[in-house]
């Protein structure tokens, strides 16, 4: 069954509008159908009443001169005078029947005895009523009347028919209605959303809303865009603080790298060089992270430049598989035969993207003692795909693992790092028109990216 919270807000608003008007509407012909009932009973009612007095009044004299005759005769004018009349009886001051007349032939004497003390009684679609028969002040009889309301039912027919098509005729309105003045409200909301889930899967915060009212949706547009400007805000601080830091931090690292060097080169007592060693090490992964802060703050003011040249993707791989292995535990398995494919790129940026492919499908695979390296080639695009056999990436967390600083929940407990490597990643091959993502494999993962083929380049494309 569908829930009423899942429902999108345009139809919430629509539904609640109809529902309103149906219910307004169901209130008012329920209204208007009661009381032109009851005032075509009141009617009849009041003519019944005069009929019965005048019977009343004529059956005096039938009464005092006990002619029952003339009594019975009158009853019978009836049928002509009113139709609907289906029972009439005169009863006499001791309760005996003087007169009486039948239209169907059935008995009126339960007119009586239905009424007793009432004057008038609705029953189904009938009407009793009862007149007493006055003479010098002294109640000489009655006149008892059973009338058909065949007409009320009719009315009652007609009336519902008619609310029925007016109310459908109204629904029908009232939801074009509805159509179009929820946009006025919804409109806002979802584009508000929109921006929202546009902003949430880009980053991009530099996309404030326009402001089109004053109202409560008004009001919560120009907090997001307050709240936007000063995300921005943050993450400008942010950028340059990273790169301020990373600047200042480049040059006395270099300097003791420097010097641990030299001590490795000097040192020959075992044990001492085995610290410098450590030293040398945490050193390096240091200066790596550096390089990424480095390259982040390049890619977020726009200055990370690409130098294009030909190369060989081929000796690529060999270099960088070479250059991997002599330090890895695990075994670099090849499954690709690119021969002489050459790639028009930046060769050491895209040496940048394996190297840290490489040294995650390392990292996120403990236990582990092989990665495999694919390729495939189309007419337009040359694919690289790393496979891993380690912990994997869960699917709801692939298309996060690119963005910076992002770091999967289950590993980012146990496994060191900044979430800076895909990032910079994404953004190399982004800018040289190709594609990187990730597939779940039946264990571990396989990271692939793409790289157009020189000849499919177009002249838009070639210089970065």
């Amino acid at each position: 069954m569908l829930k009423l919270r899942n429902i999108s807000i345009k139809n919430k608003l629509i539904l609640m509008q109809v529902f309103t008007s149906v219910l307004v509407l169901s209130i008012v012909f329920g209204v208007f159908i009661f009381t032109d009932i009851n005032s075509y009973k009141q009617r009849k009612l009041d003519s019944i009443i005069s009929l019965a007095q005048v019977i009343g009044t004529n059956s005096i004299s039938t009464i005092q001169f006990q002619d029952a005759e003339a009594a019975t005769e009158m009853l019978h004018e009836l049928h002509n005078v009113s139709p609907e009349i289906i029972h009439a009886s005169i009863i006499n001051k001791h309760g005996e029947v003087f007169a009486r007349y039948s239209r169907g032939g059935a008995d009126s004497f339960k007119i009586r005895d239905i009424l007793k003390q009432k004057k008038f009684l609705f029953i189904d679609n009938e009407l009793l009523v009862s007149n007493p028969i006055v003479s010098n002040n002294e109640v000489i009889g009655k006149v008892y009347l059973d009338v058909e309301l065949s007409e009320l039912q009719q009315i009652k027919q007609y009336k519902f028919e008619l609310a029925i098509i007016l109310l459908i005729g109204a629904i029908v309105f009232s939801f074009l209605i509805a159509l179009g003045i929820q946009t006025y409200i919804s409109k806002p909301l979802l584009k508000l959303v929109n921006t929202m889930k546009k902003v949430s899967k880009t980053g991009d915060y530099q996309k404030p809303l326009a402001d089109e009212g004053k109202d409560e949706i008004g009001t919560l547009i120009q907090v997001y865009n307050k709240l936007m400007q000063q995300i921005q805000e943050n993450i400008q601080k942010k950028d340059e603080f990273i790169g301020i830091a990373s600047h200042e931090l480049k040059t006395p690292l270099t300097t003791i790298k420097g010097y641990i060097e030299m001590l490795n080169m000097m040192e020959q007592d075992p044990t001492k060089k085995q610290f410098v060693q450590k030293a040398m090490k945490n050193v390096n992964k240091l200066e790596r992270l550096i390089k990424d802060l480095l390259d982040v703050s390049k890619i977020q003011s726009g200055q990370l430049q690409l130098e294009m040249n030909d190369f060989n993707i081929q000796d690529l791989l060999d270099d960088t598989v070479n250059s991997v292995q002599l330090v890895s535990t695990h075994e670099i398995i090849r499954e690709d035969n690119l021969g002489n494919e050459m790639i028009y790129g930046d060769r050491q940026r895209i040496e940048q993207v394996l190297l840290n492919l490489l040294s995650n499908a390392i990292k996120y695979s403990p236990g582990e003692n092989r990665i495999v390296i694919e390729s495939e080639k189309t007419d337009k695009e040359l694919l690289i795909k790393i496979r891993d056999f380690g912990i994997g990436v869960p699917k709801d967390e692939q298309l996060n693992i690119f963005e910076r600083f992002y770091r999967t929940k289950e590993t980012s407990i146990h496994i060191s790092g900044f979430g800076l490597g895909l990032y910079i990643c994404r953004d190399i091959i982004r800018r040289h028109y190709g594609k990187i993502w990730v597939e779940t494999a039946e264990k571990g993962s396989i990271f692939i990216f793409s790289l157009p083929l020189k000849h499919s380049l177009t002249t838009q494309q070639t210089p970065v």
